[in-house]
C-alpha cells in the first residue's frame, strides 16, 4: 500500500483542487493495477490523463468526480 495523498480543497465550490484530483488519480491507479482490478485502472488512468499538467493548458482550480469523491472516502476511513 502506498502513502495516502493530501486531500486540498477549493474554498469557494469544495471540489478537489486539480494537482490534488490528480495526484489522488494516479495513486487509485496505481492501487487497482497492483490488485489486478482493469476495469478500475482504466477508469483511474483516465481520469488522470484528463488532469495531466500539460504545457499551455492551465491546471483545473477545482474539479468533482462522484467516483474520486466516494474513493477519497473509503481511503479516508481506512
Amino acid at each position: 500500500m502506498n502513502k495516502i495523498p493530501y486531500v486540498e480543497r477549493d474554498y469557494i465550490g469544495g471540489g478537489l483542487k486539480g494537482e490534488c484530483a490528480y495526484v489522488w488519480a494516479l495513486f487509485l491507479a496505481d492501487e487497482a493495477d497492483m490488485s489486478g482490478d482493469v476495469v478500475a485502472y482504466d477508469t483511474w488512468r483516465t481520469i488522470a490523463d484528463q488532469l495531466k499538467p500539460r504545457a499551455g493548458v492551465p491546471t483545473p482550480s477545482s474539479v468533482y468526480y462522484s467516483d474520486l469523491e466516494d474513493a477519497i472516502t473509503e481511503w479516508s476511513r481506512q
